[in-house]
């Protein structure tokens, strides 16, 4: 996969990212909700800044969606927060990629690098305290 891909792939996953965040923060309040607002704000800022630097690499930016498929009904508080971590732990998925595609020292990779952590340890606040933490893409 080349940069200019990885950069289109990782807009794309916070396009969806984006999305879910508005579907699962419906469905909080209090604390959860300034903690979706927060992360909303986080993935908005991001994804802005994957855009700039696909712009500058020569890709074009993939079209927004205007909904995406959810893996599963977000009805409940306890359902949106399930939803954000798997939302996280896609974001690892593209970051990895990212990481891979991108060169060392470049801009990209270390906005890929910065956001594979933050995903991770996102993901891991959504799921709890004790809960199971998945292996990052391609790590066992």
């Amino acid at each position: 996969m080349t940069g200019v891909e990885a950069l289109a792939r990782a807009v794309a996953a916070e396009q969806q990212v984006i999305y879910g965040y508005g579907v699962a923060g419906a469905h909080l309040t209090g604390p959860l909700e300034r903690v979706a607002l927060a992360a909303l704000d986080v993935h908005r800022t991001r994804r802005d800044r994957l855009m700039q630097l696909l712009s500058a690499a020569g890709g074009h930016t993939p079209v927004e969606a205007p909904a995406y498929a959810l893996p599963f009904a977000v009805t409940t508080p306890s359902n949106a927060r399930a939803l954000c971590a798997l939302l996280e732990d896609g974001c690892t998925g593209a970051a990895w990629d990212l990481t891979a595609g991108t060169a060392p020292h470049s801009p990209a990779r270390s906005l890929a690098v910065t956001w594979l952590g933050d995903a991770a340890a996102r993901a891991a606040q959504w799921r709890g305290r004790g809960a199971a933490v998945p292996a990052l893409p391609g790590r066992p």
